[in-house]
């Protein structure tokens, strides 16, 4: 099996109230036309198989699949859905090395869909000093959150404020290991 692309569930966390189980979303994502699937960790990210389809396929399993679990959980949350290409090519390098520094908490990977392109100038910092959106290409922001557990910036209102889109966020570190985990498929 080929892992050709990756759905980002926002606000979605397996096992909780209102999420699925593992075997729940993968099942659901099988019945939407999936090749193949492997949840990757508890946060809603899942590899995805679409045998030879693109990213219009991948997005039609995806949209598929919703109502699946909406029954199942009653998961009413988006799924953006992505190549591990695009994936790739956004954390390329290290692109928070100009940024990294003695505070920093996470570096950030926000997906959005919809909406209109960032609006702010970048780097841009939060006036709490919690946050800074770095970098941005179509469809992904790169950011620094500072501040620890459950004080630190957080980059999805920002993101979806700049953009009016819907956002979700994976930690630099979860996308280098679901990345390396789709090359070992």
């Amino acid at each position: 099996m080929t892992f050709t692309h990756v759905v980002l569930y926002r606000a979605m966390n397996l096992g909780h109230r209102g999420s699925p189980v593992r075997a729940d979303l993968e099942g659901a994502l099988l019945e939407g036309g999936a090749a193949a699937v492997r949840s990757f960790q508890t946060n809603g990210t899942v590899l995805l198989d679409v045998g030879s389809g693109g990213d219009d396929v991948a997005g039609a399993v995806a949209r598929a699949a919703a109502p699946v679990l909406a029954d199942v959980c009653g998961y009413a949350g988006t799924a953006l859905v992505r190549s591990l290409d695009d994936v790739a090519a956004a954390v390329e390098g290290d692109p928070f090395a100009l940024t990294r520094d003695g505070r920093t908490y996470r570096e950030t990977v926000t997906f959005v869909d919809g909406g209109q392109p960032l609006s702010v100038a970048l780097p841009w910092t939060d006036a709490r000093d919690l946050l800074d959106l770095v970098a941005a290409r179509p469809g992904v922001v790169l950011g620094v959150a500072r501040g620890g557990p459950g004080a630190g910036g957080d980059p999805n209102p920002a993101v979806e404020r700049f953009t009016g889109g819907v956002a979700t966020t994976r930690t630099l570190g979860t996308v280098q290991r679901l990345l390396a985990a789709a090359a070992r498929a």
